[in-house]
């Protein structure tokens, strides 16, 4: 018996097919982004809040969530660009592979993790708390992105229509997009909050990060370079040198803002705020540049190559190790009478080690289940079989 890890390598007749139908490119700047998030949340959850460095480089790593909707437009667009759109079945599909994951991880972190070590809640109190996770995207940190990425499906069937009726008028939308974000973030950042938190206005503005409109222009972006994708492919080819040049600019920047931050008397925490509207020069150039990084390596890749295989494999699993990656991380902090925590040197060594438990963990969790029938409910993928299906005998030969 085999395990089939890897997926297999495509016939060559396939191949001027399979290079239409999947971007390499996206699969290394998925797994890149995934890493990242992961990092960000080990490093947020293994140092002091009042680490002035660390909170540095989280500065930087708060790019993934534009990474992440840049990508989720983009992938959608460029599959849908020329060909029609059935809606619903559309929905069906997007909502059964995130909202059902959504879900079942929504009442397991909040059902079972928060729960731990506090007293019992009635009935009915836990239905509404829980009720409230759902559909405010706060069961754990990390569950918001598949909240906005349900509401964006919602949206995406008119957004598509949209695109392909204003064509000529793509950069204005873009332009808008831009403007519109800029101001958002201005507004969630440095104008005072509704007075009456219960009123429509009160309750967007205190769940800003939870909305689909607070990452709009990453959306649209995405949207927009996916539509002209050969356009944009293109351009991120010719301009490799102003993309370096903005990356380093603008990551120059963001350290600066943080240190002016810390500098009028902002805690770490506060300086790095990931909506702040100076932070979206930096995360503009990722996702350029982790998209350049991504178009290079595969321009290099052999179709059917191990290191395309393995980033695919990679790529697929990804989602999952997304979703259970926070579980492993308070196991690695909390459980075992913190063992960890109380004998590993607090500062890199821990944050280094909790990472490294946090990711292979994850892997074997999610290589475990991606094997079964769960994986379609536990982790938005199909199942892989554990064995590779037996080759076809070859015809015998005709009788002299």
């Amino acid at each position: 018996m085999s395990v089939q890890m890897l997926p297999a390598a495509p016939a060559a007749t396939a191949k001027a097919k399979a290079g239409k139908g999947h971007l390499n490119q996206v699969d290394l700047v998925r797994v890149l982004t995934f890493a990242s998030v992961i990092a960000v949340h080990v490093i947020t959850y293994t140092n002091d809040g009042a680490n002035v460095t660390a909170y540095g480089a989280l500065t930087l790593l708060h790019f993934t969530r534009s990474v992440f909707f840049f990508l989720t437009g983009f992938v959608l667009v460029y599959t849908y660009r020329r060909r029609p759109l059935a809606a619903g079945n559309f929905w069906r599909r997007r909502m059964s592979l995130v909202g059902i994951p959504y879900l079942i991880w929504t009442a397991f972190y909040f059902g079972i993790i928060q729960q731990v070590g506090m007293p019992a809640l009635p009935v009915g109190e836990f239905l509404d708390y829980l009720w409230g996770c759902i559909y405010k995207g706060i069961g754990w940190y990390h569950l918001y992105f598949l909240l906005v990425s349900l509401q964006f499906y919602i949206l995406f069937p008119l957004v598509l229509a949209v695109l392909k009726a204003t064509v000529r008028h793509h950069k204005k939308i873009l332009v808008g997009s831009l403007v519109l974000q800029v101001a958002l973030s201005f507004a969630e950042t440095y104008l005072p909050a509704p007075s009456d938190p219960d009123s429509l206005l009160g309750e967007l503005w205190s769940n800003d990060g939870t909305i689909v409109f607070t990452y709009q222009f990453f959306l649209i972006a995405g949207c927009i370079a996916a539509f002209h994708y050969e356009a944009f492919q293109a351009w991120i080819t010719a301009h490799s040198r102003l993309i370096w040049w903005g990356l380093g600019l603008s990551a120059a920047f963001a350290l600066t803002w943080y240190g002016v931050n810390i500098a009028y008397g902002h805690t770490p925490g506060d300086a790095t705020g990931v909506l702040q509207p100076e932070m979206l020069p930096w995360y503009g150039f990722v996702v350029l540049a982790l998209y350049l990084v991504g178009s290079r390596w595969a321009a290099k890749q052999e179709t059917g190559s191990r290191w395309q295989r393995i980033v695919a494999a990679a790529s697929q699993r990804s989602f999952g190790v997304f979703l259970v990656h926070p579980a492993m991380l308070w196991v690695f902090l909390n459980e075992f009478d913190m063992w960890f925590p109380n004998h590993i040197p607090q500062g890199l060594p821990l944050t280094a080690s909790a990472y490294v438990f946090a990711v292979v963990t994850s892997l074997i969790f999610v290589e475990i289940v991606i094997h079964t029938p769960l994986a379609k409910v536990l982790i938005g993928r199909a199942r892989i079989p554990f064995t590779k299906p037996a080759p076809t005998p070859a015809p015998a030969p005709a009788a002299a």
